[in-house]
């Protein structure tokens, strides 16, 4: 079996890309989030970030941009994630999708406080893509494999860390963090514990220790820190996935073995990237993997 990874195009499906994968040979598509989340956010998330790390009060991308401006890119990231999402469908094979912590208004957050709130015409938009599956925080089966989905926002490890992130001195707000962590935990131990097929992760968040550290030296208050999710490695070790997916760190693009699993990074959509994994129908024989 010949599985298209791909994500993190924040809005942008580029035609070279297109064109590329047209002329590859697979069976299903594993999709790992950030379809929209423009690059017009970034001013504000950077700054978003600077303000939480020192302990400053957050400042809304509404309030950072504006009413009006905040609209005009509201609307533009919709239709941006909404052509991805028809483009991939268009590839014509069947496959899963998780989304994005930039795909605000496309998935509902189940673990604390209202952060996103799914919109109805998006909800019809994904279930009207008929190729693709949502399992961002569920699980269905293909070609006799489980695939497990867990994207969207995530409390990271790193702003647990008062050496880290000032903003973790707030003690409410850690423990929203550590409730809203516990819940997530809990729920991808419930999706994995329903099958007894083979196993496929699919996250939008790398597990910690792979593809986590955070690369970006030019204006990035994060950089250095790890965005990596330790429960993820954790399920990974106690319960062997065949494979992982992962995505959200445009830094990386290559695939490395954690606790004897697989997981792959197939690099950023937005830049041209992604990789076709062919899974041997031996399990003696090595996966391999072409990237793009």
């Amino acid at each position: 079996m010949k599985i298209l990874a791909i994500g993190d195009f924040q809005g942008v499906f580029p035609s070279k890309l297109k064109n590329k994968i047209k002329k590859e040979e697979f069976d299903l598509i594993v999709g790992v989030g950030d379809y929209g989340g423009i690059k017009e956010w970034r001013p504000w998330i950077i700054n978003d970030l600077a303000r939480a790390k020192r302990g400053m009060p957050r400042i809304s991308p509404q309030d950072f941009f504006g009413k009006k401006k905040f609209k005009e890119l509201l609307k533009k990231d919709f239709e941006a994630g909404k052509n991805v999402l028809k483009d991939i469908n268009k590839l014509n094979k069947k496959g899963v999708i998780v989304f994005g912590n930039g795909d605000d208004e496309w998935y509902s957050y189940p673990f604390g406080e209202k952060i996103i709130n799914v919109k109805k015409r998006n909800r019809s938009i994904v279930k009207r893509l008929s190729n693709l599956k949502n399992i961002t925080y569920g699980f269905t089966k293909l070609k006799g494999i489980s695939f497990i989905g867990f994207g969207g926002y995530m409390d990271i490890d790193a702003y647990f860390s008062k050496k880290d992130f000032k903003e973790s001195e707030d003690e409410q707000l850690i423990k929203r963090r550590k409730l809203r962590r516990e819940r997530s935990k809990k729920k991808l131990e419930s999706l994995i514990k329903k099958t007894n097929a083979p196993m496929i992760f699919v996250f939008h968040y790398p597990p910690k220790e792979v593809f986590d550290i955070i690369r970006d030296k030019k204006d990035n208050p994060m950089n250095g820190k790890s965005a990596g999710i330790k429960f993820f490695a954790e399920a990974i070790k106690k319960y062997e996935p065949l494979l992982v997916f992962c995505g959200h760190m445009h830094e990386y693009q290559g695939m490395k073995k954690l606790h004897g699993a697989p997981v792959i990074n197939p690099g950023d959509a937005e830049k041209g990237k992604a990789a076709i994994i062919t899974l041997p129908e031996n399990k003696k024989e090595k996966i391999k993997v072409k990237f793009i």
